[in-house]
């Protein structure tokens, strides 16, 4: 489970919840009224969305600022503030982590994943990948190559042969809002639904026809647990004014492998292994720069742990 485009084998992630309250969230020393807060939590969201959909594109500190409309001086504190990093340190992470898991599951060149990943030149990608991961490139793939290859648990997955027979669809762009949490996808996508489910449901966004989607932006093999991202979606059928934590943005469509998951989300990071590490390398399929997602066709409100169906959707190019 899912800047802009991890491809990522992640581990599973809760299924919608109900409706339940949630805190604020609070901003590292300040102390601002509740519609600042609200205000400046829309704007860093808007600008972590533009990183997302641009993260392979030169990316200034006065660019992102325009997009939150924030001055670059005050845009450089306040986002510090919300995500706990430096906007240069933020950009630079999310862009080494997701070079870090193609290296581990594609056979795209490095100097490619170099240019996708913002980098001018592979001796200036190589410098800051062997910085961050104490590896070179090439030793880092080799690294996470022999891993796939011993790794015992796409032997114990159930009903492997059916998993790994995907359906090929065109999926048509999403309309979605979304609340995004930071942490251990354990306890924070549970934390992103009761947010969302809380914000949708009384405004009457929800509907027969929703979708609720849950999207994994990092590999947590790779990516340190509080800094992983989720985010918790629900389609809507029409642009939805943004409105503090809860962004609206469209998920792009496109060629997309869809697995069909059923039983406890427990077990849904044994499926992603054997996806990624049986049917990917023998599929001849590239992935695409897009997050991988999940779709809960059901509920365990009302629905028993092995009976719990879910899609799990590859974006291919």
């Amino acid at each position: 489970m899912t800047m802009t485009r991890a491809k990522t084998d992640p581990s599973p992630a809760a299924a919608p919840v109900p409706a339940v309250t949630t805190p604020a969230v609070t901003v590292p020393g300040a102390t601002l009224a509740g519609a600042t807060l609200a205000d400046h939590q829309a704007r860093i969201l808007r600008a972590l969305v533009f990183i997302d959909d641009h993260r392979g594109e030169e990316l200034t500190l006065e660019q992102l600022a325009r997009v939150a409309c924030f001055s670059p001086y005050h845009f450089h504190r306040v986002f510090a503030a919300h995500v706990g990093e430096s906007v240069g340190a933020y950009v630079r992470r999310v862009r080494l982590d997701a070079a870090a898991t193609s290296l581990s599951f594609e056979d795209t060149p490095i100097t490619r994943i170099a240019m996708d990943a913002g980098y001018d030149t592979p001796g200036a990608f190589t410098r800051a990948f062997s910085q961050k991961f104490n590896l070179s490139p090439s030793a880092f793939r080799k690294r996470m190559r022999a891993r796939h290859r011993t790794s015992p648990m796409s032997l114990k997955t159930p009903n492997l042969e059916n998993i790994m027979q995907p359906e090929l669809r065109t999926v048509p762009d999403r309309p979605v809002v979304f609340v995004r949490r930071t942490g251990d996808y354990n306890q924070s996508s549970g934390a992103a639904w009761s947010a969302i489910c809380g914000w949708a449901f009384p405004r009457g966004l929800v509907g027969p026809d929703s979708r609720f989607i849950g999207v994994s932006h990092d590999d947590p093999r790779i990516t340190t647990s509080e800094q992983l991202r989720y985010d918790a979606c629900i389609t809507v059928d029409r642009p939805v004014t943004p409105e503090g934590e809860v962004g609206f943005r469209v998920l792009a469509g496109g060629r997309t492998a869809v697995f069909l998951h059923q039983g406890p989300y427990a077990e849904l990071h044994r499926t992603y292994e054997a996806i990624y590490g049986a049917w990917l390398p023998a599929s001849g399929e590239e992935l695409a720069d897009a997050p991988c997602y999940e779709i809960y066709l059901n509920t365990p409100d009302n629905t028993a742990p092995a009976d719990l169906r879910t899609e799990i959707c590859i974006p291919l190019k």
